[in-house]
């Protein structure tokens, strides 16, 4: 298993929930007798069954990771099973967003100070990072990796050294934020040492920030600020808020959003447009703005009713 993970991740996947899943897996098979070294379809149902209470989309999760796992298996050890891939349910993927107003993502950093501590420290880390993502559109894996030396403040970027599939960018900044990014580094900087290998969010001597803690924090923050709606906002909606964000700038200022729809791609890092798509979320009044422009378009106003 640990081999197979190590696998996914040559190939470029960051592969966190994958490997996530095959952890519990393991630990399923731990209150079995499973010891000869290979996956039994018996096994599987078993696992099956256990997880049968879960949402369609969990378990459709957890057996895709398992048969990709069982393939690998398989073709080191041909008497351990394939999961067949009938097993493995479709389900059309949603795509979940929370919008965040900039009152509201204020309220959550305002909120953070309820986390001070000692010395204030991750109290003041966890308010950086949530501006941070809201204003950069970044990954929390890629904000958590970043080091000291990331940081070019004079021409305002971030350098990202490994984004999803390995792919480094440049993610440029704006004032408000290379402000805020300054005077974090003014706070951090009793805490760090190494010459510019340090973490850049710290939340002790050179101690990095880990994804579970900043998950926790947010959670926390979000209760703590009436945004525990199902769902609940999360980290990640950070970064489509900063999608959606750009995109109204855009149609507010009149500019080709098709045409700039791949300034955005490469400023998120991804290596295909369509998966940009999947963070341009239309909420009421772009879809007011647009019906009146196709409107204009026609020369046919709509007819007035009673």
């Amino acid at each position: 298993m640990v081999s197979f993970i190590a696998f996914k991740r040559m190939q470029g996947y960051e592969y966190t929930d994958g490997a996530d899943r095959l952890k519990r897996f393991d630990a399923f098979l731990s209150t079995t007798d499973c010891t000869e070294g290979v996956l039994r379809m018996a096994d599987v149902d078993r696992y099956r069954a256990a997880i049968a209470g879960r949402s369609a989309s969990t378990q459709g999760g957890n057996l895709s990771t398992l048969r990709q796992f069982s393939l690998y298996l398989h073709a080191l050890e041909p008497r351990s099973a394939v999961v067949p891939s009938h097993l493995v349910r479709r389900h059309a993927r949603m795509i979940r967003f929370y919008p965040l107003s900039g009152a509201q993502i204020g309220e959550l950093m305002a909120a953070a100070q309820s986390l001070r501590g000692s010395n204030g420290l991750v109290a003041d880390c966890i308010c950086f990072l949530i501006g941070l993502l809201y204003c950069t559109g970044l990954r929390i894996s890629e904000a958590l990796a970043l080091n000291e030396a990331d940081v070019d403040v004079e021409q305002s970027t971030l350098f990202v050294r490994r984004g999803k599939f390995r792919k480094e960018r440049r993610v440029p900044m704006s004032p408000s934020t290379l402000q805020a990014l300054r005077e974090w580094l003014e706070r951090r900087s009793p805490y760090v040492g190494g010459e510019g290998t340090a973490p850049l969010l710290v939340v002790g001597w050179n101690r990095r920030l880990k994804r579970d803690r900043a998950y926790r924090h947010f959670r926390r923050l979000c209760k703590q600020c009436g945004l525990d709606g199902a769902p609940s906002p999360r980290l990640h909606d950070l970064r489509h808020n900063y999608a959606c964000r750009c995109l109204a700038r855009w149609r507010e200022a009149q500019e080709d959003v098709d045409a700039l729809l791949p300034v955005l791609a490469n400023a998120m890092g991804h290596v295909a447009f369509s998966s940009t798509q999947l963070y341009i979320h239309l909420d009421a009044g772009a879809l007011q703005q647009a019906s009146a422009k196709f409107r204009a378009h026609i020369h046919h106003p709509l007819e007035s009713h009673p």
